[in-house]
């Protein structure tokens, strides 16, 4: 039986195929894909407030507004979030699902 399942992270994925492998003999395989996907990020600011108080006759100055702007850690400018492929006994696929689902697995399919 084959068993795939995503996870955000590619350490979940590695924590979850260390699992996996030490299920015993039931796990003949068990391979891990990581999927890569460029992040946009331009660095501009937003201009908030400028317009506000233009009814009032008032004046803001534009400032930069940096909290809505999410950096990651990888400086690369990439997603990254892996698969984890696991062939093993249909007798075992519900042990195999559990310790997915326990690392943070999920679209978890059995063919």
């Amino acid at each position: 039986m084959r068993i795939t399942a995503q996870f955000d992270t590619v350490d979940d994925a590695e924590f979850a195929a260390a699992a996996i492998k030490s299920l015993g003999e039931g796990v003949f395989d068990v391979s891990l894909t990581e999927h890569r996907k460029k992040v946009h990020r331009d660095g501009d600011f937003a201009p908030m407030g400028f317009f506000t108080n233009l009814s009032t006759g008032s004046f803001q100055p534009m400032t930069p507004a940096l909290s809505d702007v999410s950096y990651s850690d990888n400086s690369s400018g990439e997603s990254v979030s892996a698969a984890v492929d696991v062939i093993c006994r249909p007798s075992e696929a519900r042990r195999v699902a559990s310790a997915i689902m326990n690392r943070g697995g999920h679209d978890i399919k059995a063919r």
